[in-house]
């Protein structure tokens, strides 16, 4: 009995955990608008190490990453490096407001029905998934303090040098 159990774990447990955006597998695809309504794919990135960052305006936390992210992404995109945000609010109006008082240079894409950040199992903002050149999710990280930027540079120059 306790082998059919373990079985059946493993059958349909952790295929579900698997898909849903943790360590070591594929990241799940998905297409998102951008602030300027094109659609925006995560197969677009293919190739590159990339952030993916889902937030929100209201957040405290995000309104301190944001700009460290930017530095970032300034600092590696020309070695194939690049932040997608995903923001998980529903009216336009603060993300627009929230983007004029922290502007940044990478994607931001619009989640409103909070469709993408379920697949990735998103339970707080910030969150974010560092993702390999292959696509495989390397890194994950919940909230946002000053002492993680240098671990998230560590993590993403590792990863740009493979």
């Amino acid at each position: 009995m306790k082998r059919i159990i373990i079985t059946l774990t493993v059958l349909i447990i952790l295929p579900v955990y698997a898909y849903s955006g943790q360590i070591g597998v594929m990241a799940p695809a998905f297409d998102l608008a951008s602030m300027n309504n094109t659609v925006v794919t995560l197969e677009q990135f293919k190739g590159k190490v990339v952030f993916l960052n889902f937030w929100a305006p209201w957040c405290i936390p995000c309104k301190q990453e944001m700009p460290e992210l930017e530095k970032l992404y300034r600092k590696y995109s020309k070695d194939g490096f690049e932040v997608v945000g995903v923001c998980v609010e529903t009216n336009p109006t603060a993300v627009q407001q929230f983007l004029k008082k922290t502007p940044v240079t990478f994607s931001i894409l619009i989640d409103n029905k909070g469709a993408v950040a379920d697949v990735y199992r998103i339970s707080s903002l910030p969150s974010g998934l560092i993702i390999g050149r292959d696509g495989i999710i390397r890194h994950r990280h919940r909230g946002f303090g000053k002492e993680v930027l240098t671990l998230y540079e560590k993590e993403i120059s590792t990863l740009l040098k493979q």
